[in-house]
């Protein structure tokens, strides 16, 4: 299979300054024999074609109209030289292996003031008809699973702290809890699964997404994408900082 980048840039004026710029880059995806996968490369193509024409639609009317609202309010106050708005979208495959893909896109909106907010959203297919798998087929989502999975991430931000690495605005395990959403990873290998933290929550904006890194956990029913039922397995865990 390949998987090729589709880039869009588009640079807005208003008055004849450039106040926003617009970069998308996107998968294309070419499944081989193309013959047997046109149906899943035709829903998975369309699927990621919405959604960039939703972004741009976004971006050429409402970002625009706030890009142009700024240069205005900016141009009536003083003649400093006007930072444009930039919207940015891109995407990473984390998995692609076993008839299963794994696809996360980042989209970071911001003025020219300031460097913005990454939102991550991850999509897993199955390549057999390009059908969207629901995060629950992986991980199932209960409060025990939650549970342990918080306390693993909680003992790496004490250890981190405390070794000095304090990018973290909060260590208490009551945060991690609420802003771990079990739907919010993607897929890096068999039975290992990446959790993201959205942007400025349990760390400070500058400090991006926060990712722990899980290779199944003992006792607790999680499913690997190679096998049809519910696997244990030993745990891995690392946390980054993706900015």
């Amino acid at each position: 299979m390949e998987i090729t980048p589709e880039c869009i840039k588009k640079t807005l004026q208003f008055d004849g300054v450039n106040v926003l710029n617009i970069n998308v880059k996107y998968p294309r995806i070419k499944i081989m024999p193309s013959v047997l996968y046109a149906k899943a490369e035709k829903r998975i193509n369309g699927f990621y074609d919405s959604t960039v024409k939703s972004f741009i639609g976004f971006c050429e009317k409402k970002l625009f109209r706030n890009a142009a609202i700024e240069f205005t309010a900016q141009t009536q106050n003083d003649d400093s030289e006007f930072k444009p708005f930039g919207a940015v979208m891109t995407f990473e495959t984390s998995y692609n292996m076993r008839n299963f893909l794994c696809i996360y896109l980042d989209i970071n909106i911001y003025s020219g003031k300031g460097r913005g907010n990454i939102v991550r959203k991850a999509h897993i297919w199955r390549l057999s008809g390009g059908i969207p798998v629901p995060h629950g087929r992986f991980i199932e989502p209960s409060r025990r699973l939650k549970y342990k999975i918080c306390e693993y991430i909680h003992k790496i931000i004490e250890n981190q702290v405390v070794n000095g690495e304090e990018y973290y605005k909060i260590s208490d395990m009551q945060s991690v809890y609420k802003y771990l959403d079990m739907k919010n990873f993607y897929l890096t290998g068999d039975n290992s699964y990446s959790f993201f933290f959205p942007q400025n929550t349990i760390a400070p904006s500058g400090s991006g997404i926060i990712i722990a890194l899980l290779r199944s956990l003992p006792g607790t029913r999680t499913r690997s994408p190679a096998l049809p039922s519910r696997s244990n397995s030993s745990v891995f865990t690392a946390a980054t900082s993706v900015s």
